[in-house]
């Protein structure tokens, strides 16, 4: 197994783990919500790993039923994730906060993203991730 490929399974792995903890984050739908959008370069991406920090952070759904979200709180204010399915440009997940005016304070970052065949991608060149409310 590739060290890419490692990588990207110890995430998911330790994201699933973080899914079925006592401590999800996930919690019930709040009135106040900004979505992450993606742009890709690529129309058939089917796994994303991500990053999103800077203000407080409630919880995390995914837009649809076609993705699964697997999530694991680093602090209040930082989230790392995997979604998984069919990913195309536009909104991917739901981030429930405390404040949306605070949405210019996060930051996401792409941590890597692989094909529908499960091949990790060679360059995230293209790929951007932004808050919106």
């Amino acid at each position: 197994m590739s060290r890419s490929r490692w990588i990207f399974a110890m995430v998911a792995a330790l994201s699933v783990g973080a899914a079925c903890s006592d401590n999800p984050t996930s919690g019930s739908a709040r009135a106040e919500t900004l979505t992450l959008r993606l742009t890709t370069p690529h129309a058939d991406d089917g796994a994303m790993t991500f990053e999103v920090s800077g203000a407080p952070i409630d919880g995390a759904t995914a837009v649809d039923a076609s993705l699964r979200l697997f999530t694991r709180r680093e602090s209040g204010s930082t989230v790392i994730g995997a979604v998984v399915g069919p990913l195309d440009n536009g909104a991917v997940v739901t981030l429930h906060v405390p404040d949306v005016g605070a949405a210019a304070r996060y930051t996401t970052t792409v941590l890597e993203v692989a094909d529908r065949q499960d091949a990790l991608r060679a360059s995230l060149a293209g790929y951007a991730l932004t808050v919106a409310p």
